[in-house]
């Protein structure tokens, strides 16, 4: 069984709260869940800046899958208090960092929790105290610190935080003075490290730690996550930088876990130190994390051999890496626009930000808010390129799209989509390097072989299809048909699966709707787990209205 949940959403806190505590571990580990977003709403961004230690251009990456790992592993502890939800995050991260960049990242939040008294309290004064140890043990963790980096911008969110925590009257006003000294330390690191301001960027690690605080700011603040706006600093490292060091080499980032008893990360560390630098040598007695550059990961990983068993051994070539990412800089001004674009109709924060990571531009609309010609037209001609696919993704849109159609100069193809999991399925399978006819195909056929189902409730009593429903019954829909109806929404969910999922179907996706809680669709998703064990389970925040889930089935 393979169960992805879904990150969670202010949606989950009824009324929009304001000023959210995070003293309920629930909170604090939704929190965590929408730092995550907003860092991955941001990654590319933090990608394009990354040039130290190695100009990889990974940096982003690497610390979204390292604070993906520790939300996996702190939703599935089932902790009940807040310092066990941050000894969680600090496992999960330790177990899943990737890069040197998420291999720190790992540390600050093992001091983090580390830093945190037992008490179930996580006010002013606890969270600045456990700042300031996350820092700590980050430093602690670097041979030689450098400063204008993720380090540095740690280390002076801490400093901040311990000069508020006494006249801070809540973790809101705290966390905006933590956001404010962490953006101006991010914005101090190229004076401090000399191949940042030879770049012309920021520090990428330190930018990454930026948008977290700014992610549990937004949280508790009960802010939507907006769409990524471009700052003040430089996009990318400059075209000079990488024309000046394309020729660099940097050996294989080697990484791996180390497995056995009586572990000694520090008698490791010793040993490992003269086959490479960037070197971080984690953990406890019993596993131990390793990341290095190096030119000989081999005699790395039998040195190693000698102390336990080796785990989740990695050995990428960063000569590599830094030539794709130069290419993708030295190139970016003579690409030539996509000859295509997608235009995709969606409502719900969730859904939007799924189709915008798929490329498409968003329209906003819905059941109940369908978007004009006009407003399909205008998205349409601000694509690059010179055709488009408009995805409706409902069927009471189909004709307004057609109508953008024919007013665009473009060429403008509409795919009959009908629903969100078709849209979606369609989007998935565009490629902007494909021509037309080649993506129309493939769209169509996608967007053909998804099954839909959705849940809504009834606003009155009626006769639908023959079946009688009563006002507040939940409804169950499977392409656009109504063949079930419960009083409880997860029967009604399980049913509609028993009839579709078959030995062909590889994955459902299901995404709940702002009605439903992060507990709602956690229990559910578990139960199908276990009901379905060889489908592959992926469970998403929707946010949409009007439908308490909607499901794909392929």
């Amino acid at each position: 069984m393979d169960v992805h949940l879904g990150l969670n959403s202010l949606n989950n806190f009824q009324g929009g709260e304001k000023n959210i505590d995070l003293n309920d571990s629930r909170r604090f580990f939704s929190a965590v869940e929408y730092s995550l977003q907003w860092l991955e709403a941001n990654s590319e961004a933090i990608n394009r800046l990354n040039v130290y230690p190695v100009p990889d251009g990974d940096t982003g990456t690497n610390m979204v899958l390292t604070l993906r790992a520790a939300v996996r592993e702190a939703g599935e502890s089932g902790s009940k208090d807040v310092k066990g939800v941050a000894v969680a995050l600090s496992r999960g991260a330790l177990l899943g960092a990737r890069g040197n960049s998420g291999v720190i990242l790992s540390q600050i939040l093992r001091g983090f929790s580390e830093g945190m008294s037992d008490s179930c309290e996580l006010g002013v004064f606890e969270f600045s105290a456990a700042l300031s140890a996350a820092a700590e043990v980050a430093y602690q963790a670097v041979t030689d610190p450098v400063e204008g980096t993720i380090l540095t911008v740690a280390r002076d969110a801490g400093l901040a935080a311990t000069s508020a925590a006494s006249h801070s009257d809540s973790i809101e006003d705290l966390l905006a003075v933590v956001v404010d000294a962490s953006r101006e330390s991010v914005a101090n690191t190229p004076s401090q490290l000399a191949v940042l301001a030879e770049a012309g960027v920021v520090d990428a690690g330190g930018q990454g730690l930026q948008v977290i605080f700014e992610g549990m700011l937004r949280f508790v603040r009960g802010q939507a996550l907006p769409e990524l706006v471009e700052g003040d600093v430089s996009s990318h490292v400059s075209v000079a930088f990488a024309e000046a060091h394309q020729n660099d080499s940097h050996g294989y980032c080697t990484e791996f876990i180390v497995r056995g008893s009586s572990l000694d990360a520090g008698v490791l560390h010793g040993e490992l130190e003269s086959l490479g630098d960037s070197l971080l040598v984690v953990g406890d007695s019993q596993l131990v994390r390793v990341h290095v550059h190096t030119e000989r990961p081999g005699d790395v990983v039998n040195m190693a051999l000698a102390h336990g068993q080796i785990d989740q051994l990695k050995a990428e070539n960063m000569d590599v890496q830094q030539a794709q990412n130069f290419d993708q800089v030295l190139n970016e001004e003579s690409q030539m626009p996509p000859e295509n674009g997608v235009v995709a109709v969606a409502s719900g924060s969730g859904l939007q930000n799924i189709f915008r990571s798929l490329g498409a531009t968003v329209v906003a609309g819905g059941q109940t808010m369908n978007p004009s010609a006009g407003d399909l037209l205008d998205a349409i001609e601000k694509l690059s390129g010179s055709s488009a696919f408009v995805l409706p993704n409902n069927g009471n849109i189909g004709m307004a799209a057609q109508q953008a159609a024919e007013q665009s100069e473009k060429v403008v193809h509409v795919i009959p989509t009908r629903s969100v999991p078709q849209g979606i399925a369609a989007a998935m399978s565009f490629n902007p390097t494909e021509n037309s006819e080649v993506n129309l195909q493939a769209m169509s056929h996608a967007a053909k072989e998804t099954i839909t189902l959705e849940v809504t409730r009834a606003v009155r009593d009626a006769v639908v299809d023959g079946i009688s429903v009563a006002e507040g019954q939940y409804l169950g829909l499977i392409d656009e048909g109504l063949v079930e109806v419960d009083v409880e929404v997860g029967a009604v969910v399980r049913r509609m699966l028993g009839r579709v999922i078959d030995a062909d179907v590889e994955v459902v996706s299901i995404y709940s709707g702002v009605m439903i809680s992060h507990e709602q669709s956690e229990e559910l998703v578990s139960g199908i787990g276990d009901q379905y064990p060889d489908v592959d389970i992926e469970a998403f925040k929707g946010g949409q209205d009007h439908y308490e889930y909607i499901i794909s089935v392929e």
